[in-house]
């Protein structure tokens, strides 16, 4: 049995970071990789990087076809096996960096297998058994599979298998799930091509922003061509149709070549041997862990995904961060929190959200003052038609108004989640907000709506007497 400081198992976004920080550190660390073709995990193989890349080939072909208004004509639908290759390509590039190789030439030790619990101290991979003071689970996660009669009659797609099996651009496709998968990818598939119908349960897509910020986004959809049917489900399934029935009962039937499914994913747990590791599931199948990601067993710990709570890349970068922390300083240990969370939803326009939601700050009785911000008179989003935007900004509810801290932010926009990353160092500093109205942006980028909002909220509090010692100041002085 060969004995190590920390064992990692999965190289996803969350192993890849644990098993880098152990190895800076110059400890001995060993990562274990079922696959040796998904390093990198969901976000280099399924996610954030090919579905980024499919983004930016179908926001072309959309301003190819809009260009028409000035004279050019454009037409015609995407070829999807030079889109996977183009897709397949980047990734390359990115694994490449990433993959056993790169690591053991940094001098990590890699093992390519299945790894379960032998018991609470020892990990077997095929006939070898490895035990470590620390071993971290960052097993990642799946698509949840749909169970609709008739899903075998017809193509299925996940996130997991569209980058590499859509060869042919689909008619007609029901993209089941109004979250940022199903919002992402069908305003793609439309763009490259298809009749995108998007089916979601709840009563608006994206059900985690502001209603105002889901109506936008759906009124951008619906003129784009992509249908969107809320309190609605899928029922049935053909070959070449869909049967839709809606939250009133009524039915309808649609055309349907493929179907895409986005409606959650599920962490991975399977094969693992957990219970031999004494490492206990909740209800709902998830690997029970505290505040410090620990799990029933003492010297196990669980990351990223697999932790079952905020599923993003980012997200196991700041688990990584604290678990690491805790792990080097267990004293005044920091608990997980989502106080500092923040997720852009890479729709054109994006949709970009830091902080606790309106609805969080409710629930735990956290005051504040939300200014809410329209972009229809913004210069830079007259010039480039996106007045539909929309900006709103918690902030702390008490205390001189120029000295008031930014809590949470919300931005619907093109390079929403670009634009706002200032607001949310603010946030992560501190700064207060007369700080941030008080600078000189150059003119006209699209940050300045950031100030706009700020400026707004300050301005409420020129009552008549500040007018009145305005007046007077400026008389008197001059």
């Amino acid at each position: 049995m060969k004995k190590y400081d920390v064992i990692v198992i999965g190289a996803g976004s969350a192993g890849l970071g644990n098993s880098g920080m152990a190895n800076s550190m110059g400890l001995d660390t060993l990562l274990i990789e079922r696959n040796e073709h998904h390093f990198g995990g969901d976000c280099t193989n399924f996610g954030c990087v090919p579905s980024k890349a499919l983004i930016h080939i179908s926001s072309q072909f959309h301003a190819a076809k809009n260009i028409s208004r000035f004279g050019v004509t454009c037409s015609g639908k995407a070829d999807m096996k030079k889109v996977l290759s183009y897709i397949h390509e980047k990734q390359d590039i990115i694994r490449g960096t990433e993959d056993a190789a790169a690591l053991r030439s940094h001098g990590m030790d890699v093992v390519i297998g299945e790894a379960k619990f032998k018991d609470k101290n020892t990990i077997q991979v095929g006939e070898d058994l490895y035990t470590a003071k620390v071993i971290l689970l960052c097993t990642g996660s799946k698509p949840r599979k749909a169970k609709i009669p008739g899903i075998e009659n017809t193509t299925v797609y996940t996130n997991e298998n569209i980058f590499f099996d859509c060869t042919e651009l689909p008619d007609h496709l029901v993209v089941i799930g109004g979250g940022a998968i199903g919002c992402e990818l069908g305003q793609c598939m439309s763009r490259l091509g298809s009749k995108v119908t998007l089916i979601n349960r709840g009563e608006r897509i994206l059900k985690n922003e502001p209603p105002s910020v889901s109506k936008i986004l759906e009124g951008v959809f619906e003129e784009e061509g992509i249908t969107v049917l809320n309190n609605s489900e899928v029922k049935n399934l053909t070959a070449t149709t869909a049967t839709i029935e809606n939250k009133d009962g009524t039915k309808q039937e649609i055309p349907c070549n493929a179907i895409l499914v986005a409606i959650g994913r599920v962490v991975n747990t399977e094969s693992l041997g957990l219970e031999a590791g004494g490492i206990e599931l909740t209800k709902r199948g998830k690997i029970k862990n505290d505040p410090y990601f620990k799990t029933t067993n003492p010297k196990v710990y669980v990351i990223g995904d697999a932790a079952g709570t905020y599923m993003f890349s980012h997200g196991a970068e700041k688990m990584v961060k604290m678990l690491w922390r805790n792990l080097l300083i267990p004293f005044f240990k920091k608990k997980d929190h989502q106080k500092d969370l923040s997720w852009v939803t890479f729709t054109e326009p994006q949709v970009a959200h830091f902080g606790l939601t309106e609805q969080q700050m409710n629930d735990q009785n956290i005051r504040y003052y939300r200014q809410d911000q329209s972009l229809d008179h913004d210069d830079r989003a007259i010039i480039q038609e996106y007045t539909y935007g929309q900006q709103k900004l918690w902030m702390e509810g008490r205390g001189k108004r120029s000295k008031r801290k930014i809590l949470s932010g919300s931005l619907i926009a093109p390079n929403a989640g670009e634009m706002m990353q200032e607001l949310e160092l603010a946030k992560h500093a501190g700064i207060p907000i007369g700080k941030v109205n008080s600078r000189v942006y150059p003119y006209p980028v699209q940050s300045r709506i950031n100030q706009k909002t700020t400026r707004g909220f300050l301005h409420a509090t020129y009552s008549d007497f500040h007018q009145k010692m305005r007046r007077f100041a400026f008389r008197l002085f001059n």
